[in-house]
């Protein structure tokens, strides 16, 4: 493991592999004439800063899209009229983002934690020089959280007259941004981009049509008419 300051040996004819191999300063010894390389801590975590960030990236935008759409499908299929939809979404919004940002950063902390007391101080060095924050972590997830939350809630808070308009404005939005996601995602992991954001699109559409489904059935059980 290559630590701050501290020159590894290169091997002649071995060419180094690793996240960090363009991140470093190659030294060579005038004494020995051998070749070292040293790592560049702050580089590191900004190149990092995308990889690492993605978990929060995806579950943040994917969580406040679902869980705004399938909310406001529930509440279109209940036929309640457009303000209260708006209200309801947007405190739903708010919600979330307190609730995910300030859950990401104890998770996250109590991750680190764990991580640096169960290791010993080299990999403790690694985990720190790697960019890991949990205040970071959380304001990834909050804002990540927001974006996805305000996606299909747009259609309705600008007022569209027609409902049934507003409602496929809200599914058009929320099926580009995450097909969008999905493709993102397997960009930064190297998989099919195709098949990635057809797999997001599927997943989050069922919870749509549930939460549409569930509004109808409400509005018949309890005679809703509004």
């Amino acid at each position: 493991m290559l630590l701050p300051g501290r020159a590894e040996p290169l091997l002649p004819g071995v060419e180094w592999r690793g996240q960090r191999s363009a991140l470093v300063t190659v030294v060579t010894s005038g004494d020995t004439g051998l070749m070292h390389l040293r790592l560049r801590p702050s580089a590191v975590s900004r190149r990092r800063f995308g990889a690492d960030s993605i978990r929060e990236l995806v579950f943040g935008i994917e969580d406040g899209v679902v869980q705004n759409m399938t909310l406001i499908a529930g509440m279109v299929g209940a036929s309640l009229p457009n303000q209260i939809i708006v209200i309801a979404a947007a405190i739903n919004a708010i919600a979330g983002v307190l609730s995910m940002s300030m859950g990401t950063y104890l998770s996250s902390k109590a991750e680190r934690d764990v991580a640096l007391a169960t290791s010993d101080e080299s990999a403790a060095v690694g985990h720190r020089i790697n960019g890991d924050s949990p205040l970071r972590d959380a304001l990834v997830m909050a804002g990540a959280y927001t974006v996805g939350a305000v996606v299909p809630l747009l259609p309705f808070a600008f007022g569209i007259e027609s409902r049934a308009m507003s409602m496929v404005t809200a599914v058009t939005l929320t099926a580009l941004t995450l097909f969008g996601l999905g493709v993102g995602k397997a960009i930064v992991s190297e998989q099919r981009r195709i098949r990635s954001g057809t797999e997001m699109l599927a997943l989050a559409s069922a919870a749509g049509a549930a939460g549409y489904v569930i509004g109808i059935a409400t509005r018949a059980v309890f005679g809703l008419e509004v």
